[in-house]
């Protein structure tokens, strides 16, 4: 069938519209994560350092992007703000995390203990928890693994999965939460992990216990628990669930450092007093059982802390 004028004219007419544009789909976010590496820039409310600012970005901060134009990208941050950055400041999340410049940003800081000798050793052949740090956006995170006096891992946890799998170890803002001590530590002849709960303020501690089988399977004996003096001056620090008292009060604030035979050197914190509010510090030997741990010698009696 011959073009009419007709046909001819709506032909040119579809043909103007994709060129010019008519409504069209917003375009599909790039795929990945990406993150802002450079602090003191602002939001734009279109592609150039002049516009308006739409408020600040920071350092480490996830965004999705929407488009690129002009040495800028359309961003959308997890707040939901939407704006414009430079594409210099935009980097995918690997080369973020790989970047030495952001090393005290994305793992836990150097000063963490990550090799501890099982004491006492509880398993033939297992010897020692090795942490290695992951890098992670939110501060850090550790894979744990168990092996054997040659460094040979006979049990090996994720990599990922901080917050929901009790052996991914984590640094963050909030706290940390890692081991203090690894080993036969009941005397029930199986590795336990004691790792303490994130805790960002002067009050009860809380942990958790997690216990190997025999073939080196790990669970979680308990969480949320603390040490807590029962009765006050009994010296039994028993495994106390949550909704701890806040005043007149005795427990133990972590683990320094642990023997060979298990005695476990710690920190003792208590508030008492006539108000039972009045901080007091002391440093003791305990030994660990299945109740809790029951004090052996004080180290340093409690007193009132230096100013």
């Amino acid at each position: 069938m011959p073009l009419t004028r007709s046909m001819l004219l709506f032909a040119v007419a579809l043909a103007l519209a994709a060129l010019l544009g008519g409504p069209a789909a917003s375009p599909a976010a790039e795929q990945g994560r990406f993150v802002i590496d450079d602090d003191g820039h602002d939001l734009r409310a279109s592609a150039s350092a002049k516009a308006a600012s739409l408020g600040g970005v920071s350092r480490g901060e996830i965004v999705t992007v929407l488009s690129r134009q002009g040495g800028f990208s359309n961003v959308r941050t997890e707040d939901g703000r939407t704006g414009w950055v430079p594409d210099k400041v935009v980097r995918g999340e690997a080369a973020y995390l790989a970047d030495p410049r952001n090393r005290e940003l994305v793992l836990c800081p150097k000063e963490m203990v990550r090799t501890f000798p099982l004491k006492p050793t509880g398993h033939e052949g297992a010897a020692t928890l090795v942490l290695r740090d992951v890098p992670s956006l939110l501060g850090g995170d550790a894979q744990a693994a168990l092996t054997d006096a040659s460094g040979k891992a006979l049990w090996q946890g994720p990599t990922q999965g901080a917050g929901g799998d009790p052996t991914v170890f984590f640094c963050r803002d909030f706290g940390f939460y890692w081991p203090q001590a690894a080993g036969d530590l009941d005397g029930d002849g199986r590795i336990e992990i004691l790792a303490q709960d994130p805790q960002s303020d002067v009050s009860v501690s809380s942990y958790t216990l997690i216990r190997f089988s025999r073939e080196l399977v790990p669970s979680v004996a308990f969480s949320g628990r603390g040490l807590v003096e029962t009765p006050l001056g009994s010296g039994r620090f028993l495994w106390t669930d949550p909704d701890f008292p806040s005043q007149n009060v005795r427990w133990i604030m972590n683990v320094a450092t642990v023997a060979a035979d298990g005695t476990m050197t710690v920190p003792v914190y208590e508030y008492a007093g006539l108000a039972g509010s009045e901080l007091r510090t002391g440093t003791a030997k305990v030994r660990l059982e299945a109740d809790g741990a029951v004090l052996v010698s004080w180290v340093k009696p409690l007193a009132k802390p230096a100013d």
